[in-house]
C-alpha cells in the first residue's frame, strides 16, 4: 500500500503500540522483581511505571529501531523519584508487536550521581 495511511489503520497501529507497551511494562516488572504502578500514564499523581526496591522506573518501549529521550521527560522522572525518596531510572526496550524483546534490546539508565553512589559509595543526588 502506498500513499497516506487511512485513519482506521492509524488507530489500529496506535492500539498495537499501546498493547506492546503495556506488555513490555509487565515483563519489565517481572524481570526486575518490581511492582507495576496502577494507572501510570493515565492517572494524575501516579508516579513512575514500575517500583523496584529503591528505584522508581519510567519505562519506554519502541517497535522501531530508535526512540528519542527529552530532557524534560528525564527531569520529570527525576522529580517524581525525589518525591518518593527513590532513585530515578529510565528503562527502555526495543520490542516486537507482542511487547517481547531480547536481552540485548533491554536497557536501564540512571543519573550519573546515582551510578557513582552505587559504584563508589558516594552520595550527591
Amino acid at each position: 500500500m502506498s500513499g497516506p495511511i487511512p485513519p482506521m489503520l492509524r488507530r489500529a497501529e496506535t492500539k498495537d503500540k499501546g498493547v506492546a507497551g503495556r506488555a513490555a511494562e509487565k515483563s519489565l516488572a517481572q524481570r526486575l522483581g518490581g511492582r507495576l504502578t496502577p494507572g501510570s500514564g493515565a492517572i494524575a499523581g501516579a508516579k513512575g511505571d514500575v517500583k523496584v526496591e529503591e528505584f522508581l522506573v519510567e519505562n519506554k518501549s519502541s517497535m522501531s529501531d530508535s526512540f528519542s529521550v527529552k530532557k524534560a521527560h528525564l527531569h520529570k522522572v527525576y522529580q517524581e523519584a525525589l518525591e518518593t525518596a527513590k532513585y530515578p531510572a529510565l528503562a527502555f526496550q526495543f520490542v516486537n508487536g507482542d511487547g517481547k524483546s531480547t536481552k540485548k534490546d533491554r536497557w536501564v539508565c540512571i543519573p550519573e550521581a546515582a551510578f557513582q553512589e552505587l559504584v563508589k559509595g558516594g552520595h550527591d543526588l
